[in-house]
């Protein structure tokens, strides 16, 4: 891995989400009606990536991704300490699995077999807890990390 790179991607991902979120959130104060923050990070900003199921594929695992997503997981629990005070909830959304065309067959069959409901990700399932965080069905929900992830990291 390229440090150069590394640095640069962290840089741009991290930074954009951080500095995003806080402009909305000090646009949600300016306005005093509090509201929802819904950051998206990954099951690999809080397990491990499983480095097996890359072998012999054309994808391999990604420092600088890791690093990014379990930054947007603990600022997401930064914020939602800090800007609670205004009614603003900060919420981590993090999804695992998403099927892609491209998909190498082997990491495909690989990545369900370590999923417990044995399927990707449909894209309206991430969609759906979108909605949930953002509605008032989620009143006294905020700091959470919610994994959309077949049950990835809970074995």
């Amino acid at each position: 891995i390229d440090f150069n790179t590394m640095k640069k991607n962290i840089d741009i991902h991290m930074n954009s989400y951080a500095w995003l979120a806080k402009i909305v959130a000090d646009f949600m104060i300016k306005k005093n009606k509090g509201g929802s923050i819904i950051q998206t990070g990954s099951i690999y900003g809080v397990v491990g990536q499983d480095v097996e199921i890359y072998k012999n594929t054309t994808l391999n695992e990604n420092v600088s991704y890791s690093l990014i997503k379990g930054g947007i997981v603990n600022l997401t629990r930064l914020m939602a300490s800090y800007y609670g005070k205004h009614k603003i909830r900060v919420n981590c959304l993090c999804p695992g699995g998403v099927e892609d065309k491209n998909m190498n067959s082997l990491f495909k069959k690989r990545y369900i077999n370590k999923v417990p409901l044995k399927r990707f990700c449909k894209p309206e399932e991430i969609a759906s807890c979108v909605l949930f965080l953002g509605s008032d069905a989620s009143s006294y929900i905020t700091g959470a990390t919610v994994m959309v992830d077949g049950g990835w990291t809970a074995t």
